[in-house]
């Protein structure tokens, strides 16, 4: 196991997570559900859950407290809401999750599998547009091959 999948198994030792399939009964059950989804712009802009609020993992902190150029309101004053964090793969969502418990936030939890589960379970998405994403295109883009100069280390760095 490598050094992040370290840490997010550590943090899943105090952050739980919901499946996608019960994520999509919640959403029609609590309307007071926030969903956040905290991956970079284009992923986003790409594909999301209907509803979801953005706030990329980079301005997180700031946006969830007052008194910030990045303060997302909807956040800031959300520290005992439910809020389910979302990414593409469940892992940055996990580690989100913490930084917000550490912060204050009481209801929290992850996407487990994250957008690409939400996906492989034909849930609906909608583009920056609220077009409705199709599934196989989004399928083919969430399972792009890593390439080959990321998945051998660098030879400057073997010890």
């Amino acid at each position: 196991m490598d050094g992040y999948q370290k840490l997010v198994a550590q943090a899943l030792t105090t952050v739980s997570e919901v499946f996608p399939w019960d994520l999509e009964k919640e959403i029609k059950h609590n309307s007071d559900l926030i969903l956040l989804d905290i991956r970079e712009q284009d992923e986003f802009d790409m594909m999301h859950i209907k509803h979801s609020i953005h706030v990329p993992r980079g301005i997180l902190e700031g946006a969830c407290v007052w008194n910030y150029n990045d303060t997302v309101p909807t956040l800031a004053q959300a520290r005992d809401q439910n809020i389910v964090v979302i990414c593409r793969s469940g892992n940055r969502s996990v580690l989100a999750a913490l930084t917000m418990q550490q912060m204050g936030f009481t209801k929290m939890c992850s996407l487990k599998m994250g957008i690409k589960g939400w996906n492989d379970n034909d849930f609906e998405m909608v583009n920056v547009n609220h077009a409705i994403v199709d599934i196989d295109q989004a399928d083919k883009w969430l399972n792009r091959a890593v390439s080959e100069d990321k998945l051998t280390p660098c030879k400057n760095n073997v010890n």
